[in-house]
C-alpha cells in the first residue's frame, strides 16, 4: 500500500470541483455593482463637487472684483427643510438703510453681523465669502467621497483577481478548523492546510455567517502561488 499523500488523508482532498458540497464553489465576484458604485461615489460626485466648487469661485470673484465691501446685519432667518432664507440690512453710500437677501455660507443668526459684497447694479443681494473652514470641510468630503469610489472598486478587482486565481489553481479540500474569533470583517477563522511539500500551515478564512465548530472539517479551496503565498476561500455553505 504506497504512502498517503498528507493533502488527501489528512484534509481530505476532493477529486473534482463538482464534488464540493455538491457543486457549489468560490461565488464568483459581481463586478457591475462596485463598477456602478465607483461610477456614482469616483466620478459623478466629484465632478458634481468640481463643478459647484468652480461656480462658487466664479461668483466669489465676481463680487470680491466688482462688488463693494459692506458690513451687514441679519435681521432674519426663514428655514426651509435644510436650507434657509437669510435677510440682512446694511447702509448705502447715502446713508440709507436697505433689506437684502444675503448668501451667507454659514449658520448664522438674527442679530449676527456679516462682512459681504454687493454689486452696484443689484443692491438687494448680499453675497458673503466661505470661511476657510468651510473650505477645508468641502474638500474633506470630496477627498472622502472620491476615495470611497475607488477603494470599492480597488476591492472589487482584488476580489475579482483573487477568485480567478483560485479557478485556474485551488484546489477544494476539507480543512480543520483549529480556532476562531469574531473581526470586524465577520468571522475569522483558521484552517489547518497542508501544502503540496506535506508542510503543515494554519490559515485565516473570512466567513459572514455561520456557527464555527472548533474541529469540524469544512470545504475550502486553496492556492499556493508562484511567491509561496496561499490564497484560500470557503465553499462551506455552514459557514458562507
Amino acid at each position: 500500500m504506497g504512502k498517503a499523500d498528507p493533502v488527501s488523508w489528512i484534509c481530505g482532498k476532493i477529486k473534482s470541483w463538482d464534488d464540493v458540497r455538491g457543486g457549489r464553489t468560490v461565488k464568483k465576484p459581481k463586478l457591475g455593482g462596485a463598477v456602478v458604485l465607483f461610477l456614482i461615489m469616483g466620478v459623478i460626485i466629484p465632478l458634481v463637487f468640481v463643478w459647484a466648487f468652480s461656480k462658487g469661485m466664479i461668483l466669489g470673484d465676481e463680487y470680491s472684483e466688482e462688488g463693494k465691501l459692506v458690513k451687514a446685519t441679519v435681521i432674519s432667518v426663514t428655514r426651509v427643510g435644510s436650507t434657509g432664507d437669510v435677510m440682512v440690512k446694511y447702509k448705502d453710500d447715502d446713508g440709507q438703510w436697505v433689506e437684502a437677501k444675503c448668501i451667507a455660507n454659514k449658520k448664522v443668526m438674527a442679530g449676527n453681523t456679516l462682512e459681504g459684497y454687493v454689486m452696484p447694479d443689484d443692491p438687494y443681494n448680499v453675497y458673503c465669502p466661505p470661511d476657510n473652514g468651510l473650505k477645508i470641510l468641502f474638500f474633506a468630503l470630496f477627498g472622502g467621497v472620491a476615495v470611497g469610489g475607488w477603494a470599492v472598486l480597488i476591492s472589487a478587482l482584488r476580489d475579482k483577481s483573487k477568485y480567478d486565481k483560485l479557478m485556474k489553481n485551488g484546489t477544494p479540500v476539507r480543512a480543520q478548523l483549529t480556532s476562531w474569533h469574531r473581526g470586524q470583517a465577520g468571522i475569522e477563522a483558521q484552517f489547518r492546510i497542508f501544502r503540496r511539500n506535506g508542510e503543515e500551515q494554519i490559515i485565516s478564512i473570512t466567513a459572514r455567517q455561520g456557527r464555527p465548530q472548533v474541529g469540524e472539517y469544512y470545504d475550502i479551496v486553496f492556492a499556493e502561488m508562484p511567491d509561496g503565498k496561499v490564497l484560500a476561500e470557503l465553499t462551506d455553505e455552514r459557514l458562507r
